[in-house]
C-alpha cells in the first residue's frame, strides 16, 4: 500500500512537471504569432469601419481610433523585434505585439457591437 502511494506521488509529480514545462513551450510559440493577430485585428477594424454610418456615436468612433492607434503601436512592436530579434528582448516585444494587437481587435468588436448591437 505505501509502494503504490509513493508511484502514485512519484506519477502525479511527472505529469505536473510535464505540465508545466509544455505550457512554456506554448507561451513562446504565442509570442511569435504577431502576424496572424495583426491580420485579424485590420480586419476587425475593417468590418468596423463599415458598419459605422453617419451619425454614429463620437464616444464609439473614438473607441475605433484607439483600436487603429494599438494596432500600429503593434505594428512597430512587431518590426522592432523582428530587426533585433536577440532572445528574451524579442520574445518580449513580440508579446507586447501580440497583446496591443489583440487589445486593438476587441475595441473594435465592441465598437461594432455598440454601433450595431450586434455581437462578435
Amino acid at each position: 500500500m505505501v509502494k503504490r502511494f509513493a508511484m502514485v506521488k512519484r506519477f502525479v509529480g511527472a505529469l505536473a512537471v510535464l505540465a508545466f514545462v509544455s505550457g512554456l513551450g506554448v507561451r513562446a510559440a504565442e509570442a511569435y504569432t504577431c502576424e496572424v493577430v495583426i491580420k485579424t485585428a485590420e480586419e476587425r477594424i475593417k468590418e468596423a469601419e463599415g458598419k459605422f454610418k453617419p451619425d454614429t456615436d463620437v464616444r464609439i468612433k473614438a473607441k475605433l481610433a484607439e483600436a487603429k492607434g494599438l494596432l500600429e503601436a503593434a505594428k512597430i512592436n512587431h518590426r522592432q523585434a523582428s530587426e533585433r530579434h536577440t532572445g528574451p528582448v524579442g520574445k518580449y516585444t513580440h508579446g507586447d505585439a501580440v497583446r496591443q494587437a489583440r487589445w486593438a481587435e476587441s475595441l473594435a468588436r465592441e465598437a461594432i457591437f455598440l454601433a450595431t448591437g450586434e455581437p462578435r
